[in-house]
């Protein structure tokens, strides 16, 4: 996984399971802490959408089964790319 583009990682914390998830590109070393020890960053990466109309985003946390599709504005979202 490549932390290039860091938008949607999800990091875990080992000890008290706490997951956080990057929704900004950003600058830098992101080493996300909690319970005094570093983040793992899990192999699950956050997918997001955004409405080309109004500009609206959204991040899935999970997709289930069915066929997937958010609508904003009564047209289809687009997916990001990761």
């Amino acid at each position: 996984m490549s932390k290039n583009n860091p938008l949607g990682l999800v990091f875990r914390c080992p000890i008290c399971g706490a997951e956080v998830t990057v929704v900004s590109t950003h600058l830098g070393d992101f080493t996300p802490r909690c319970c005094s020890t570093d983040m793992i960053c899990k192999e699950q990466r956050v997918s997001f959408y955004y409405c080309p109309r109004c500009g609206a985003e959204i991040a899935v946390l999970r997709e289930g089964y069915g066929d997937f599709q958010p609508h904003c504005c009564g047209i289809d979202m687009l997916r990001k790319g990761a």
